[in-house]
């Protein structure tokens, strides 16, 4: 074979695997039974592909990681530091803001695509956009008049003048870039409804990248902490605005929002389905991102740089974990709507098998050299403790588990359970926090969780798996194969 006819079968091989369009493409015109067949392999074959794409994303955020911790703490140093971390989790809180409607509409595009009902997707999607645009504007209304009320410095725990005279304009900057983005967001939810999430990681990667290299001028002309809020939130946020733009001009027009096509009626009844998803996001963003403002006020901005230096480290495990069960989420809710049941089971056990493998041997590891691990990364300016390590490296083997549960779930729509759990779960996490916080130190912050986490999230999930799928098993909904 002659090489310009090997390279045409790469190329062509390489355009096969990286292209873009909803899974429902496999199976057309076969068997049923092959039909099944072929669409669970693409389904396998896409959940791979975002899976290593998230993979190169996450590098490049590890890389990210890496050389903004150590520059930015010794550069700010362990108050400004801990201010910038308390920012990120303050406003980690507007998650909740799209009122869920982006993980409604992901469970209801999913299902509008394997149906192969694109006017409704359409409408679907063009009346989140609305929704989202008019939440963000009413949104950055509320917050720039409780800018003037709320006593920033006083909740982000900094002291000094320097500190102070910096919180509010860091977090406006970071507020208004996160509100800016709510109905960009849309896009990325179309992406993993599609089974496409490798798009939405390439882009992001790309502006991560961006944002190393922003972080690297800001801290070479000696810019202070609003500018360094912004190096890092603006790159993803344009980022998320181009995979928008790549994918309702060129690869999927025919999903292209319009004004036109916004139903209040579908509308709101993407509210109605967002709503436990709104209290579940609610839960976990308050039992988490409250983690840091109790070690603020409890403790101070020193213990929030301890914890959040550790914290980072053991985010690897973590997130190359929901690297892998990510995409599943979407995966089980087009076999599902088609009835393809036994893939679902069969996938929930292989992912689950796979989180243990991966998660257990990375938390010994890190919780054994984690010191070590620390000390060359950010040196001595920060020591900390082997009971945080250990509450760490639990929580990283539960997280994980946890994950593969929660994609099954919320591919079969079963949210309800989910949200009275990590409602619960967020209150008991509050409480004994702060407890523990005081008795242990920062360690306390993470053992509260982990006790609170295996209590009211972890073993009623894995109670529930079982009957929902007898349920799903007995709907057999299959949808058309043409």
């Amino acid at each position: 074979m002659s090489r310009r006819r090997q390279a045409i079968r790469w190329r062509t091989a390489v355009a096969h695997l990286l292209r873009p369009g909803p899974v429902v493409e496999a199976g057309v015109d076969q068997a049923p039974g092959v039909a099944a067949i072929v669409r669970g392999r693409e389904r396998d074959r896409r959940a791979t592909l975002s899976a290593a794409t998230a993979l190169g994303a996450r590098g490049v955020t590890l890389a990210l990681t890496l050389v903004s911790v150590p520059l930015a703490l010794n550069y700010l140093g362990t108050e400004r530091f801990g201010m910038w971390l308390t920012i990120s989790s303050v406003i980690a809180l507007l998650s909740l803001s799209d009122l869920g409607i982006g993980y409604g509409l992901l469970n209801s595009i999913t299902k509008s695509i394997a149906h192969r009902d694109i006017p409704q997707a359409r409408k679907q999607i063009s009346s989140s956009v609305a929704l989202l645009g008019i939440l963000a504007v009413v949104l950055a209304v509320v917050f720039v008049v409780a800018l003037s009320i709320a006593d920033w410095p006083h909740i982000l725990g900094v002291r000094s003048s320097l500190a102070r005279s910096e919180a509010v304009p860091s977090v406006l900057i970071f507020a208004l870039i996160f509100l800016l983005g709510l109905p960009l967001s849309v896009a990325t939810q179309v992406r993993v409804a599609r089974q496409e999430a490798y798009v939405a990681h390439a882009a992001a990667a790309a502006g991560n990248l961006v944002a190393i290299i922003a972080l690297l001028v800001v801290i070479a002309t000696r810019q202070g902490v609003p500018a360094l809020v912004l190096a890092m939130a603006a790159p993803p946020a344009a980022a998320v605005a181009v995979n928008g733009l790549l994918l309702f001009v060129r690869d999927a027009a025919e999903l292209r929002p319009s004004s036109a096509l916004v139903d209040w009626g579908i509308a709101f009844t993407l509210v109605k389905a967002g709503f436990l998803f709104l209290v579940l996001q609610a839960s976990i963003t308050v039992a988490f991102a409250s983690d840091t403002l109790i070690l603020a006020q409890v403790l101070g901005p020193d213990a929030v740089s301890e914890y959040g230096v550790a914290f980072r480290l053991f985010t690897i495990p973590i997130g190359l974990v929901a690297i892998g069960l990510t995409p599943l989420w979407p995966a089980y809710g087009d076999a599902i709507a088609r009835g393809e049941t036994e893939w679902a089971r069969s996938t929930l056990q292989r992912s689950t098998r796979t989180a243990l493998v991966l998660a257990v041997p990375a938390a010994i590891i890190f919780v054994t050299f984690g010191g070590w691990l620390v000390k060359i990364w950010v040196g001595d300016t920060v020591v900390p403790s082997l009971l945080l390590f250990i509450g760490l490296g639990v929580w990283t083997v539960q997280t994980s588990v946890g994950q593969s549960i929660a994609m099954f779930l919320n591919g079969a729509n079963e949210i309800r359970l989910q949200a009275i759990a990590a409602a619960a779960m967020a209150v008991a996490n509050v409480v004994l926090s702060v407890w523990l916080t005081t008795l242990i130190g920062a360690a306390g912050v993470v053992w509260g969780t982990v006790v609170t986490y295996a209590a009211f999230v972890l073993v009623p999930m894995a109670a529930y798996v079982p009957g929902v799928l007898r349920r799903v098993g007995e709907q057999r909904v299959v949808a058309p194969d043409t």
